[in-house]
C-alpha cells in the first residue's frame, strides 16, 4: 500500500504537468483541448471538494451541529463552501443560517430557500437565534429561490466537480431536477447536474429498509429525487447516525454560542443522534484514507415506496450508481471527532450590530 504523503506528491505533479501544458498552450496562443481542460479542471479541485449543502435546517437540531461540523473543515482547508439551501419552509430558516454563516467567518455564502409548497414545522431555535445573533437576511420570503441559486451556483463550477449533500427534504432537488434551461445556463435540471455534479451525499431513508424522517416528509419528491439522480448517490441512512450521540459536549463552548445556544433550546445540552453530521463529515473527507477505517459501502439500487419508505435491492443496474454507508468505526470515537469539529470557535466572533438580528 503506497503511502498517502506519496499519493498527494503524484498528484502535485500531475497538477504541475497540467499547468504547465496551459502555459505552453497560452504561448503559443493554441486553446487548451475539452478534454485537458476538463482534466485540469478536476484535478484542481480533487483534494478540496466544492460543496453545496442542502439543509431543513428548523425542526431538529443535528442540522446545526452539521453547519459548525462543515465550517470547522472549511477552517481547515478541507472543503470550499459554494452556497447553503433550505429545504424547510420556517421562514426564520434563511436568518438563522446567516447568523450562523456570519458567527463562522464566512458572511458571503448564498443561501437559497425552497419556493412555493413547503414542509415547515414549529422550530423551537430559529427565531430565537435570529433575534439573539446578528445577521444580514430579512426572513426566508426575501431570500433567492433555491432552484436558481442552485442552476447558478452549478454553472460557474467546472464540470463533474461538485459534491452536493442534502441533509433534509429532497425538495429542492426534485426541482432542481424538473428545472428548464434559461438565461443562467442552456442546460435543463438533469443535464446540468450530470455536467457539474460529481456525487450526491443524502442523509435519507434507513438500511436495508425502513422508514425515515427525511424521505417521508415529501415523499413524491424523494421518489423522483432517487430514481431520476444522474450521478452516484452515497445514501447515510438513519442506522447511521442513531447510535453517534454529540452534544452534551457543547457545554464546553464559550456563551455566547449560537451552535451551543441551539441545543441549549432544543434538549437542554443533551446529546442527539448525529445523522446530518455523519453525513456531512462523509461528504467532505470522502477521498481520506481515514474513511475507510469509519465506514464501508454496500452497493445497488434505493427504492422509494409511495409513502416515503424505502427498501434495497442488492443487485447494480445499468445508469444506477447507488450505495448506502455501513458503519465500520467505534461509535464512541465517532462521536468524539464529530463533536470536536461541532467545538469550533471562531478566531473573530461578530461584534453587534451587523443586520436585522441586531
Amino acid at each position: 500500500m503506497k503511502s498517502g504523503a506519496g499519493r498527494k506528491s503524484r498528484v502535485f505533479i500531475c497538477i504541475i504537468c497540467i499547468a504547465c501544458m496551459v502555459v505552453s498552450c497560452r504561448e503559443k496562443d493554441e486553446p487548451l483541448s475539452g478534454e485537458a481542460s476538463e482534466k485540469l479542471s478536476r484535478e484542481l479541485s480533487k483534494e478540496v471538494p466544492r460543496l453545496i449543502l442542502d439543509t431543513d435546517l428548523s425542526s431538529d437540531v443535528d442540522d446545526v451541529g452539521a453547519v459548525a461540523l462543515l465550517h470547522g473543515l472549511a477552517d481547515q482547508g478541507k472543503v470550499r463552501i459554494l452556497a447553503m439551501q433550505i429545504s424547510s419552509g420556517d421562514l426564520w430558516s434563511v436568518p438563522f443560517l446567516d447568523a450562523l454563516n456570519i458567527w463562522f467567518g464566512r458572511p458571503d455564502i448564498p443561501i437559497g430557500m425552497v419556493k412555493g409548497k413547503a414542509v415547515r414545522h414549529e422550530s423551537k431555535y430559529t427565531r430565537i437565534i435570529s433575534e439573539e445573533f446578528p445577521h444580514n437576511s430579512g426572513t426566508g420570503a426575501e431570500a433567492p429561490d433555491a432552484v436558481e441559486l442552485y442552476r447558478r451556483s452549478l454553472s460557474e463550477q467546472p464540470d463533474h466537480t461538485v459534491t452536493l449533500v442534502t441533509i433534509g427534504y429532497l425538495t429542492n432537488l426534485a426541482k432542481l431536477l424538473q428545472s428548464e434551461a434559461d438565461e443562467i445556463s442552456p442546460l435543463n435540471g438533469v443535464e446540468l447536474v450530470r455536467q457539474k455534479v460529481q456525487r450526491l451525499v443524502c442523509m435519507g431513508g434507513e438500511y436495508p429498509s425502513g422508514r425515515e424522517w427525511n424521505f417521508y416528509q415529501d415523499s413524491a419528491a424523494t421518489a423522483s429525487v432517487v430514481e431520476q439522480w444522474p450521478t452516484s448517490v452515497v445514501f447515510s441512512g438513519f442506522e447511521i447516525g442513531k447510535e453517534v450521540l454529540t452534544g452534551s459536549g457543547l457545554q464546553e463552548a464559550a456563551s455566547p454560542h449560537p451552535v451551543r445556544r441551539s441545543y441549549e433550546l432544543y434538549n437542554g445540552l443533551t446529546n442527539r443522534p448525529s445523522w446530518d453530521q455523519v453525513a456531512v463529515y462523509y461528504a467532505v473527507m470522502t477521498a481520506n484514507e481515514q474513511q475507510t477505517k469509519l465506514w464501508s459501502k454496500n452497493s445497488g439500487r434505493n427504492m422509494v415506496r409511495p409513502d416515503g419508505s424505502n427498501y434495497w435491492l442488492n443487485k447494480r443496474e445499468e445508469g444506477i450508481d447507488h450505495a448506502y454507508l455501513v458503519q465500520r468505526a467505534d461509535t464512541a470515537a465517532l462521536a468524539e471527532l464529530l463533536e470536536e469539529l461541532m467545538l469550533t470557535q471562531p478566531n473573530s466572533p461578530p461584534s453587534r450590530p451587523i443586520g436585522p438580528g441586531q
